[in-house]
């Protein structure tokens, strides 16, 4: 069935690096003149066929504000959008999604495609930068352009167009997973799919001070998320886990963790990696994250702050990774 969506929903995202700069400061690609006229391309087939692979997900779309305008000598019947986003699963968990969208709408792009350059002459502009998206022009016999982007005094998109962008109803064509980011299992214990290993960072840059244990509450609900540590993680500045498993802890096995915290000792120097670890959330605020190998340290951050590190022994281990 085909989605109706607004497309700013899915597709004018903006990459925020903060501050301000001076027009023409925000990029070569918005410094630079338009390049070109406007080229007609044969039969338009599919973005997965037209739009260039790119990893971060830009798809070369920021040249759209150096290519040749829309002028009148390419009538458009209908407008193409190639984009990406997150889409939630019904089953909860989350994917990152390449799209293709349409419409047939143009009464508004056009004008806001074919409205002029305006000269840099902006005294100070933020240092946003806009994202353009991935946008084509299909005629009646199906031939497509790629049009350029008009831009402001400070080299982004013109509020005009984007304002009219945010409000383009599209219908989607067609959609494929590109990577997974959220599992239906780490969604059902509310766990994050991915998580640094904080014991080891902690520890390896003697980031710790004595902290009063007994601070840590008595009666609350606790989250368990484990982590799997991959093999060319471990040992970096903050190893990446990948969830395994999760969810709440049982009635009284907070209170057998936290009396095994307790009568633990402060853990020595170590340089072993572990291979996974279990992060407890505490709902009335704090958590402890063990490690399951290597060298098993429990970090213990109370809500009240500060952070230690205690010996994690078999006890505890059984507790966390076991019950």
């Amino acid at each position: 069935m085909p989605v109706r969506a607004t497309v700013a929903t899915i597709a004018m995202l903006t990459l925020l690096v903060g501050g301000c700069a001076r027009p023409g400061e925000t990029g070569d690609l918005l410094s630079a003149d338009r390049i070109g006229t406007l080229t007609v391309n044969d039969r338009w087939e599919s973005c997965d066929r037209h739009r260039p692979e790119d990893p971060i997900g830009a798809d070369g779309a920021q040249e759209a504000l150096t290519m040749p305008l829309l002028d009148d000598s390419f009538q458009p019947v209908s407008a193409v959008i190639c984009g990406n986003t997150v889409k939630e699963r019904p089953s909860g968990g989350s994917d990152y999604v390449a799209f293709e969208s349409k419409t047939d709408d143009l009464s508004a792009l056009l004008p806001a495609l074919r409205l002029p350059d305006v000269d840099y002459d902006a005294e100070a502009c933020t240092a946003d930068l806009p994202a353009v998206p991935w946008l084509v022009l299909l005629d009646a016999q199906g031939r497509w352009v790629r049009p350029g982007v008009p831009i402001d005094d400070c080299g982004k998109p013109r509020m005009e167009f984007r304002n009219v962008f945010e409000k383009l109803q599209t219908t989607e064509v067609s959609s494929k997973v590109v990577s997974e980011i959220e599992s239906d299992a780490a969604a059902r214990a509310g766990c994050s799919q991915t998580y640094g290993d904080m014991t080891w960072a902690t520890g390896m840059f003697d980031n710790v001070r004595e902290v009063d244990i007994e601070s840590l509450p008595t009666a609350t609900e606790v989250r368990r998320c484990v982590y799997f540590v991959p093999e060319k993680e471990r040992g970096g500045d903050k190893p990446a886990g990948d969830f395994r498993s999760g969810g709440l802890l049982d009635d009284g096995a907070w209170e057998a963790v936290r009396k095994a915290l307790v009568a633990s000792a402060p853990a020595p120097a170590c340089t072993t990696p572990a291979s996974g670890f279990a992060l407890l959330q505490l709902t009335r605020g704090g958590s402890v994250s063990v490690e399951k190998d290597g060298c098993r340290r429990a970090l213990v951050e109370p809500i009240d702050g500060g952070a230690t590190l205690r010996v994690a022994g078999p006890e505890l281990l059984d507790l966390v990774f076991t019950k």
